[in-house]
């Protein structure tokens, strides 16, 4: 861009020296191709910065799961994934309530991985300890594309995979229940997260209990889509096969109960799960997409401190 400014610089320079501002009768012509060239040169270049600017930006997303169930209590899972072109790192921080539930798992914890597609590198990191342990895409491949190295498990939604678990559906031939279903999709919008969604609540009561999902999806899902096919990729690229998670909670219930629904489009911002049995107790969830965006590159968002010690595995 230096460069480029210096060139018209001592163009418009020469043009002045040649007396062009004296007599521009005599060099009219020639003037304006060199104007026109100028000009081009201009524009091209800025189309060239632009495209360079995009390329370098990444995707951040934020979500938060909440749980309070039976002797467990309260946990927080709260979950930071940074995307960009051949790199994915998710970072989860776990916050349990109850002492003893969070002495058996020693502590909270703040645990994450890294796949990194230029240097064919997979990275697992616990916070707390600050340790780190790594292993090569080829070393992944050579073990069937099965990953040795032990991360934090992946909890959320928004997979396409609805019939994940069709093997295990009606396992148990002994037990028949009738479910009533009550589901219901509004028409009305909500705004979460900058996003305009639709809610869609079912109800479903057994002889265990009831059981209430509300849900809200958007069809505005490009970033969405970056974020799963980069992450998607990577997995692949070392012969691994990405776990999805159903895209929405009650459809795959409905599915695996093989019960009629309608459907909707798009992709999940927001659910709450509550179960309760015929004594009212029961447990509760819920998960939400705090922000995802898009926003400048931002290197250090794909390292670990320097400060971590490397280890051969993770506790």
């Amino acid at each position: 861009m230096i460069k480029l400014l210096t060139i018209i610089y001592l163009n418009v320079s020469n043009l002045a020296a040649a007396g062009f501002f004296v007599f521009p009768h005599l060099y009219l012509h020639s003037s304006v191709m060199k104007v026109n060239r100028i000009i081009k040169l201009i524009l091209l270049t800025q189309t060239v910065a632009y495209s360079y600017i995009f390329a370098q930006t990444q995707v951040v997303v934020k979500e938060v799961m909440f749980m309070d169930a039976p002797y467990i209590g309260e946990v927080i899972t709260t979950t930071t994934k940074y995307v960009a072109e051949g790199l994915f790192r998710q970072e989860s921080a776990i916050d349990v309530d109850r002492f003893f539930i969070r002495l058996a798992m020693g502590g909270n914890k703040t645990l994450g991985s890294i796949l990194d597609g230029k240097n064919e590198i997979r990275i697992v990191y616990n916070a707390k300890d600050e340790e780190f342990a790594q292993e090569t895409f080829d070393m992944i491949r050579d073990n069937d594309g099965k990953t040795s190295l032990q991360g934090m498990r992946q909890f959320g939604v928004g997979g396409s995979n609805r019939r994940e678990n069709s093997d295990q559906e009606n396992t148990d031939d002994d037990v028949e229940q009738e479910n009533a279903i009550q589901r219901n999709i509004t028409n009305e919008t909500e705004n979460i997260a900058g996003f305009n969604t639709r809610k869609v609540t079912t109800l479903i009561t057994s002889d265990d209990g009831t059981m209430m999902i509300e849900e809200w999806f958007t069809t505005d899902t490009v970033l969405f889509h970056y974020v799963l096919d980069i992450e998607t990729g990577l997995v692949e690229s070392y012969g691994g096969k990405k776990q999805n998670m159903p895209r929405s909670i009650s459809e795959s219930m409905l599915v695996q109960s093989e019960q009629d629904y309608d459907s909707v489009d798009g992709r999940l911002v927001k659910y709450t799960m509550e179960m309760k049995d015929e004594d009212d107790e029961g447990f509760r969830m819920n998960w939400e997409l705090k922000s995802i965006r898009e926003m400048p590159f931002k290197p250090s968002d794909f390292e670990i401190y320097r400060k971590y010690e490397k280890v051969d595995e993770l506790d």
